[in-house]
Protein backbone atom coordinates (compact mmCIF):
# COMPACT_ATOMS: atom_id res chain seq x y z
CA UNK A 1 0.00 0.00 0.00
CA UNK A 2 1.13 3.36 -0.96
CA UNK A 3 0.79 4.98 2.52
CA UNK A 4 0.34 3.64 6.33
CA UNK A 5 -0.79 5.81 9.86
CA UNK A 6 2.09 8.81 10.27
CA UNK A 7 2.29 7.23 13.73
CA UNK A 8 4.48 5.06 12.68
CA UNK A 9 6.61 7.18 10.50
CA UNK A 10 10.17 6.82 10.92
CA UNK A 11 11.95 10.52 9.91
CA UNK A 12 15.46 8.62 9.92
CA UNK A 13 18.58 9.72 8.75
CA UNK A 14 18.29 11.89 5.46
CA UNK A 15 20.82 10.73 3.12
CA UNK A 16 19.44 7.77 0.55
CA UNK A 17 23.04 5.68 1.07
CA UNK A 18 21.85 5.20 5.10
CA UNK A 19 19.37 3.10 6.00
CA UNK A 20 16.75 4.45 8.36
CA UNK A 21 15.83 2.69 12.01
CA UNK A 22 12.77 1.61 10.36
CA UNK A 23 14.50 -0.24 7.35
CA UNK A 24 17.78 -1.58 9.42
CA UNK A 25 15.30 -3.92 10.30
CA UNK A 26 14.02 -5.13 7.07
CA UNK A 27 17.48 -5.66 5.80
CA UNK A 28 17.57 -8.70 8.48
CA UNK A 29 14.62 -9.86 7.36
CA UNK A 30 15.78 -10.20 3.62
CA UNK A 31 16.23 -13.53 3.91
CA UNK A 32 13.77 -15.55 5.26
CA UNK A 33 11.45 -13.41 3.48
CA UNK A 34 13.34 -14.56 0.06
CA UNK A 35 13.06 -18.14 1.29
CA UNK A 36 9.40 -17.94 1.80
CA UNK A 37 8.99 -16.36 -1.64
CA UNK A 38 9.20 -12.42 -1.22
CA UNK A 39 12.31 -10.59 -2.64
CA UNK A 40 12.49 -7.26 -0.89
CA UNK A 41 14.38 -4.50 -2.77
CA UNK A 42 18.55 -4.68 -3.16
CA UNK A 43 18.51 -1.56 -0.80
CA UNK A 44 17.57 -4.26 1.83
CA UNK A 45 20.21 -6.93 0.68
CA UNK A 46 23.23 -8.09 3.19
CA UNK A 47 25.73 -6.85 0.47
CA UNK A 48 24.16 -4.04 -0.99
CA UNK A 49 26.49 -0.77 -2.42
CA UNK A 50 24.53 2.48 -3.84
CA UNK A 51 23.68 1.86 -7.45
CA UNK A 52 25.27 5.80 -7.93
CA UNK A 53 28.50 5.04 -6.02
CA UNK A 54 31.67 6.10 -8.02
CA UNK A 55 29.84 7.69 -10.23
CA UNK A 56 27.96 11.37 -11.18
CA UNK A 57 24.47 10.35 -10.69
CA UNK A 58 21.81 12.06 -8.82
CA UNK A 59 21.34 9.38 -5.93
CA UNK A 60 17.66 10.18 -5.78
CA UNK A 61 17.33 9.10 -10.31
CA UNK A 62 18.37 5.76 -8.91
CA UNK A 63 15.56 2.99 -7.69
CA UNK A 64 18.10 1.86 -4.84
CA UNK A 65 17.73 5.61 -2.99
CA UNK A 66 13.94 5.11 -2.22
CA UNK A 67 13.54 4.96 1.26
CA UNK A 68 10.68 3.30 2.84
CA UNK A 69 9.50 5.35 5.74
CA UNK A 70 7.05 3.48 7.75
CA UNK A 71 8.34 1.35 10.35
CA UNK A 72 6.25 -1.75 9.51
CA UNK A 73 5.41 -1.56 5.72
CA UNK A 74 7.68 -2.14 3.04
CA UNK A 75 6.88 -3.92 -0.30
CA UNK A 76 8.60 -6.78 -1.66
CA UNK A 77 8.51 -8.68 -5.20
CA UNK A 78 6.47 -11.65 -4.96
CA UNK A 79 8.59 -14.48 -6.88
CA UNK A 80 5.51 -16.40 -7.83
CA UNK A 81 4.18 -13.27 -10.12
CA UNK A 82 6.83 -10.91 -10.50
CA UNK A 83 4.96 -7.56 -8.99
CA UNK A 84 5.29 -5.93 -5.67
CA UNK A 85 3.24 -6.56 -2.61
CA UNK A 86 3.17 -4.61 0.22
CA UNK A 87 4.31 -6.25 3.53
CA UNK A 88 3.20 -5.29 7.31
CA UNK A 89 4.31 -6.39 10.44
CA UNK A 90 1.93 -7.19 13.04
CA UNK A 91 2.70 -6.98 16.55
CA UNK A 92 0.31 -9.94 17.85
CA UNK A 93 0.40 -8.34 21.38
CA UNK A 94 -0.41 -4.75 20.65
CA UNK A 95 -2.88 -5.96 18.14
CA UNK A 96 -3.76 -9.49 18.97
CA UNK A 97 -6.94 -9.59 16.58
CA UNK A 98 -5.45 -8.12 13.48
CA UNK A 99 -4.32 -11.07 11.53
CA UNK A 100 -7.16 -13.50 12.55
CA UNK A 101 -10.18 -10.55 11.76
CA UNK A 102 -8.77 -10.13 8.27
CA UNK A 103 -8.93 -14.17 8.13
CA UNK A 104 -12.33 -14.03 8.53
CA UNK A 105 -13.19 -11.63 6.63
CA UNK A 106 -11.14 -13.34 4.16
CA UNK A 107 -13.58 -16.54 4.36
CA UNK A 108 -14.68 -18.25 0.81
CA UNK A 109 -18.74 -16.92 1.61
CA UNK A 110 -17.35 -13.21 2.61
CA UNK A 111 -15.15 -12.91 0.06
CA UNK A 112 -17.36 -13.49 -2.68
CA UNK A 113 -19.60 -10.68 -1.78
CA UNK A 114 -18.90 -7.73 -4.35
CA UNK A 115 -19.84 -5.37 -1.49
CA UNK A 116 -16.76 -6.79 0.70
CA UNK A 117 -13.61 -4.16 0.98
CA UNK A 118 -11.70 -5.52 2.79
CA UNK A 119 -8.08 -5.49 1.24
CA UNK A 120 -7.42 -9.00 0.21
CA UNK A 121 -4.87 -11.11 2.60
CA UNK A 122 -2.23 -13.04 0.41
CA UNK A 123 -0.51 -14.28 2.86
CA UNK A 124 0.22 -14.56 6.65
CA UNK A 125 3.99 -15.19 7.08
CA UNK A 126 4.79 -16.19 11.04
CA UNK A 127 7.95 -14.34 11.81
CA UNK A 128 11.05 -17.66 12.39
CA UNK A 129 11.79 -16.26 15.54
CA UNK A 130 10.02 -13.91 17.11
CA UNK A 131 6.15 -15.87 17.93
CA UNK A 132 4.86 -12.19 18.76
CA UNK A 133 5.64 -11.14 15.03
CA UNK A 134 4.16 -11.71 11.75
CA UNK A 135 3.54 -10.34 8.34
CA UNK A 136 0.66 -9.69 6.56
CA UNK A 137 1.17 -9.71 2.29
CA UNK A 138 -1.23 -7.19 1.27
CA UNK A 139 -1.52 -6.47 -2.63
CA UNK A 140 0.08 -2.91 -3.80
CA UNK A 141 -2.29 -0.03 -4.07
CA UNK A 142 -2.26 3.26 -4.68
CA UNK A 143 -3.44 6.75 -2.67
CA UNK A 144 -7.33 6.56 -3.64
CA UNK A 145 -7.06 10.17 -5.41
CA UNK A 146 -4.20 9.36 -7.55
CA UNK A 147 -4.59 10.46 -10.22
CA UNK A 148 -7.46 12.33 -9.58
CA UNK A 149 -11.10 11.96 -10.44
CA UNK A 150 -12.13 13.41 -14.01
CA UNK A 151 -15.66 13.22 -13.92
CA UNK A 152 -18.38 13.71 -10.81
CA UNK A 153 -19.76 9.89 -11.56
CA UNK A 154 -15.72 9.26 -10.56
CA UNK A 155 -15.84 10.41 -7.39
CA UNK A 156 -19.51 9.46 -6.75
CA UNK A 157 -17.98 5.84 -7.22
CA UNK A 158 -15.75 6.36 -4.68
CA UNK A 159 -18.14 7.26 -2.13
CA UNK A 160 -20.16 4.70 -2.68
CA UNK A 161 -17.77 2.15 -2.35
CA UNK A 162 -16.11 3.25 0.59
CA UNK A 163 -19.87 3.43 2.29
CA UNK A 164 -20.74 -0.12 0.91
CA UNK A 165 -17.44 -1.31 2.18
CA UNK A 166 -17.67 -0.03 5.85
CA UNK A 167 -21.30 -1.48 5.69
CA UNK A 168 -20.22 -4.83 4.81
CA UNK A 169 -18.01 -4.36 7.76
CA UNK A 170 -20.54 -3.86 10.31
CA UNK A 171 -22.83 -5.97 8.86
CA UNK A 172 -20.06 -8.67 9.85
CA UNK A 173 -20.20 -7.24 13.31
CA UNK A 174 -16.74 -5.61 12.36
CA UNK A 175 -16.07 -2.46 13.32
CA UNK A 176 -12.82 -0.53 11.66
CA UNK A 177 -11.86 1.80 14.58
CA UNK A 178 -9.80 3.81 12.19
CA UNK A 179 -11.63 5.07 9.00
CA UNK A 180 -9.45 7.96 7.61
CA UNK A 181 -8.32 9.57 4.63
CA UNK A 182 -4.73 7.26 4.84
CA UNK A 183 -7.07 3.78 5.53
CA UNK A 184 -9.01 4.14 2.08
CA UNK A 185 -6.51 3.39 -0.81
CA UNK A 186 -7.65 2.12 -4.54
CA UNK A 187 -6.13 -0.94 -6.77
CA UNK A 188 -5.34 1.00 -9.94
CA UNK A 189 -3.44 -2.23 -12.21
CA UNK A 190 -6.30 -1.68 -14.51
CA UNK A 191 -5.08 1.76 -15.40
CA UNK A 192 -1.65 1.85 -15.08
CA UNK A 193 -0.82 -1.30 -17.63
CA UNK A 194 3.59 -1.07 -16.61
CA UNK A 195 2.29 -0.78 -12.91
CA UNK A 196 4.28 1.80 -10.70
CA UNK A 197 6.66 1.99 -8.42
CA UNK A 198 5.86 1.68 -4.55
CA UNK A 199 7.82 3.79 -2.97
CA UNK A 200 7.53 6.80 -5.76
CA UNK A 201 4.68 6.28 -7.57
CA UNK A 202 4.82 8.94 -10.22
CA UNK A 203 7.66 5.97 -11.97
CA UNK A 204 6.81 2.42 -13.28
CA UNK A 205 7.23 -0.36 -11.06
CA UNK A 206 10.74 -1.62 -13.03
CA UNK A 207 11.92 2.33 -12.98
CA UNK A 208 11.95 2.48 -16.14
CA UNK A 209 10.54 5.60 -17.20
CA UNK A 210 7.16 8.00 -15.77
CA UNK A 211 3.97 5.71 -14.71
CA UNK A 212 1.32 7.11 -16.86
CA UNK A 213 -2.50 6.00 -16.31
CA UNK A 214 -3.72 4.27 -20.00
CA UNK A 215 -7.03 4.42 -18.73
CA UNK A 216 -9.11 6.18 -16.73
CA UNK A 217 -11.55 5.21 -14.03
CA UNK A 218 -14.35 5.26 -16.17
CA UNK A 219 -12.66 3.05 -18.43
CA UNK A 220 -11.11 0.56 -16.01
CA UNK A 221 -13.06 1.16 -13.07
CA UNK A 222 -11.03 0.54 -9.98
CA UNK A 223 -11.80 -1.32 -6.34
CA UNK A 224 -11.42 0.53 -3.42
CA UNK A 225 -9.95 -1.03 -0.25
CA UNK A 226 -10.45 -0.06 3.65
CA UNK A 227 -7.09 -0.82 4.81
CA UNK A 228 -5.27 -1.61 8.60
CA UNK A 229 -7.36 -3.68 11.07
CA UNK A 230 -5.68 -2.59 13.77
CA UNK A 231 -7.95 -1.17 16.00
CA UNK A 232 -10.66 -3.14 14.43
CA UNK A 233 -13.11 -4.80 16.31
CA UNK A 234 -15.53 -8.13 16.18
CA UNK A 235 -18.97 -8.37 17.68
CA UNK A 236 -21.11 -10.81 18.19
CA UNK A 237 -25.05 -11.27 18.02
CA UNK A 238 -24.83 -10.95 21.79
CA UNK A 239 -22.36 -8.45 23.16
CA UNK A 240 -23.15 -5.32 23.57
CA UNK A 241 -20.84 -3.31 20.87
CA UNK A 242 -18.40 -1.26 23.15
CA UNK A 243 -14.70 -0.19 22.34
CA UNK A 244 -11.69 2.04 24.43
CA UNK A 245 -9.92 2.15 21.05
CA UNK A 246 -9.30 5.64 19.54
CA UNK A 247 -9.25 6.46 16.11
CA UNK A 248 -6.52 8.99 14.54
CA UNK A 249 -9.84 11.44 13.59
CA UNK A 250 -9.75 13.45 17.28
CA UNK A 251 -12.71 15.42 16.43
CA UNK A 252 -15.16 12.40 17.15
CA UNK A 253 -17.22 13.78 20.32
CA UNK A 254 -17.28 10.12 22.16
CA UNK A 255 -13.39 10.97 22.70
CA UNK A 256 -14.20 14.02 24.54
CA UNK A 257 -15.23 12.24 27.88
CA UNK A 258 -13.81 9.42 29.01
CA UNK A 259 -16.48 8.21 30.82
CA UNK A 260 -18.82 7.90 28.41
CA UNK A 261 -19.95 4.08 26.92
CA UNK A 262 -18.23 4.51 23.18
CA UNK A 263 -20.28 2.53 20.61
CA UNK A 264 -17.78 1.72 18.41
CA UNK A 265 -20.06 1.47 14.89
CA UNK A 266 -21.40 4.99 16.16
CA UNK A 267 -17.88 5.97 15.75
CA UNK A 268 -16.90 4.37 12.55
CA UNK A 269 -20.31 6.41 10.92
CA UNK A 270 -19.09 9.73 12.64
CA UNK A 271 -15.73 9.14 10.77
CA UNK A 272 -16.67 8.07 7.45
CA UNK A 273 -19.13 10.91 7.66
CA UNK A 274 -16.27 13.67 8.40
CA UNK A 275 -13.99 12.17 5.69
CA UNK A 276 -16.07 12.72 3.15
CA UNK A 277 -16.77 16.41 4.56
CA UNK A 278 -13.34 17.45 4.41
CA UNK A 279 -12.19 15.41 1.09
CA UNK A 280 -15.57 16.99 -0.80
CA UNK A 281 -17.60 19.41 0.73
CA UNK A 282 -15.98 21.48 2.61
CA UNK A 283 -11.82 21.15 2.28
CA UNK A 284 -9.52 20.47 4.62
CA UNK A 285 -7.65 23.61 6.17
CA UNK A 286 -5.20 21.34 8.34
CA UNK A 287 -4.05 19.61 4.52
CA UNK A 288 -2.27 21.65 1.27
CA UNK A 289 -4.07 21.10 -1.66
CA UNK A 290 -7.57 19.60 0.18
CA UNK A 291 -9.96 22.31 -0.43
CA UNK A 292 -13.02 19.98 -1.47
CA UNK A 293 -15.42 19.71 -4.61
CA UNK A 294 -17.69 21.91 -6.59
CA UNK A 295 -21.07 19.93 -6.63
CA UNK A 296 -21.17 17.53 -3.29
CA UNK A 297 -23.84 20.15 -1.78
CA UNK A 298 -26.64 17.82 -2.63
CA UNK A 299 -24.65 15.08 0.42
CA UNK A 300 -24.83 17.83 2.97
CA UNK A 301 -27.88 16.85 4.94
CA UNK A 302 -26.47 13.23 5.10
CA UNK A 303 -23.34 13.94 6.47
CA UNK A 304 -24.27 16.51 8.69
CA UNK A 305 -26.78 13.52 10.26
CA UNK A 306 -23.83 11.27 10.07
CA UNK A 307 -21.76 13.46 11.96
CA UNK A 308 -24.35 14.28 14.72
CA UNK A 309 -22.75 14.95 18.05
CA UNK A 310 -24.73 12.88 19.72
CA UNK A 311 -23.65 9.35 18.58
CA UNK A 312 -27.18 7.93 18.85
CA UNK A 313 -28.43 10.20 16.46
CA UNK A 314 -26.74 9.10 13.80
CA UNK A 315 -27.78 6.69 10.98
CA UNK A 316 -26.79 3.73 10.86
CA UNK A 317 -24.36 2.51 7.73
CA UNK A 318 -27.15 0.17 5.78
CA UNK A 319 -29.28 3.48 6.43
CA UNK A 320 -26.16 5.58 5.02
CA UNK A 321 -25.73 3.84 2.17
CA UNK A 322 -29.86 3.66 1.27
CA UNK A 323 -30.10 7.79 1.54
CA UNK A 324 -26.76 7.86 -0.59
CA UNK A 325 -28.17 6.15 -3.48
CA UNK A 326 -31.59 7.94 -3.18
CA UNK A 327 -29.51 11.11 -3.41
CA UNK A 328 -27.09 10.16 -6.16
CA UNK A 329 -30.71 9.35 -8.15
CA UNK A 330 -31.87 13.17 -8.35
CA UNK A 331 -28.74 13.76 -10.48
CA UNK A 332 -28.90 14.34 -13.98
CA UNK A 333 -26.34 11.99 -16.20
CA UNK A 334 -25.02 15.28 -17.25
CA UNK A 335 -24.37 16.18 -13.82
CA UNK A 336 -22.33 12.51 -13.48
CA UNK A 337 -20.60 12.85 -16.63
CA UNK A 338 -18.86 16.70 -15.76
CA UNK A 339 -15.79 17.78 -14.49
CA UNK A 340 -15.49 17.00 -10.46
CA UNK A 341 -13.69 20.42 -10.49
CA UNK A 342 -11.93 21.33 -6.99
CA UNK A 343 -12.59 24.58 -5.20
CA UNK A 344 -10.02 27.51 -5.32
CA UNK A 345 -8.40 27.29 -2.00
CA UNK A 346 -6.93 30.24 -0.18
CA UNK A 347 -3.68 29.64 -1.42
CA UNK A 348 -3.30 30.23 -5.02
CA UNK A 349 -0.32 28.19 -6.49
CA UNK A 350 -3.14 25.55 -5.75
CA UNK A 351 -5.84 26.53 -8.02
CA UNK A 352 -5.15 25.81 -11.89
CA UNK A 353 -4.52 28.49 -13.81
CA UNK A 354 -7.50 29.64 -16.49
CA UNK A 355 -5.99 29.11 -19.27
CA UNK A 356 -5.89 25.62 -18.17
CA UNK A 357 -9.06 25.13 -16.84
CA UNK A 358 -10.32 26.01 -20.61
CA UNK A 359 -7.75 23.46 -22.00
CA UNK A 360 -9.31 20.87 -19.60
CA UNK A 361 -12.70 21.65 -20.11
CA UNK A 362 -12.43 21.13 -24.01
CA UNK A 363 -10.04 17.80 -23.14
CA UNK A 364 -13.33 16.74 -20.38
CA UNK A 365 -15.66 17.39 -23.34
CA UNK A 366 -14.12 14.86 -25.80
CA UNK A 367 -13.42 12.43 -23.16
CA UNK A 368 -17.46 12.57 -22.30
CA UNK A 369 -18.46 12.84 -26.23
CA UNK A 370 -16.31 9.44 -26.38
CA UNK A 371 -17.40 7.67 -23.02
CA UNK A 372 -21.39 8.41 -24.65
CA UNK A 373 -20.57 6.81 -27.93
CA UNK A 374 -18.62 3.85 -25.99
CA UNK A 375 -21.85 3.19 -23.65
CA UNK A 376 -19.41 3.49 -20.48
CA UNK A 377 -21.58 4.31 -17.12
CA UNK A 378 -21.48 7.38 -16.03
CA UNK A 379 -20.55 6.56 -12.55
CA UNK A 380 -18.28 3.59 -13.55
CA UNK A 381 -19.27 0.16 -12.55
CA UNK A 382 -16.45 -2.06 -10.88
Amino acid sequence: MASEGPNIRDEGPKGPEELTIGEKYWKEQYDWLLDAGYRLRSRYKADWEPSWAGTNWNPYDCEDAQKSWFNTVNFAIRVETGRFVTLKQVDRVKHPDEAPLMLYLMEEDLLKDPNNHVVPLINVLQHPEDPNTCFLVLPLLRDFDDPEFQTMGEAIDFISQFFTGVQFLHQHGVSHGDLSINNILMDAHGMFPDDFHPCYPIMKADWSGRAKPGKTRTEKPPKYYLIDYGQSERFYEDETPVTEHIGTDDTVPEYEDESQVTNPFFVDVYCAGNMIKYEFLDGDPQRIGRTGYHGFEFLRSLIDDMTRQNSTERPTMPEVVKRFDEAVKTLSTATLRSRCIKKRGATAQYDEPWPLLVVASVHHWYKKITYIVRRLPAVPQS
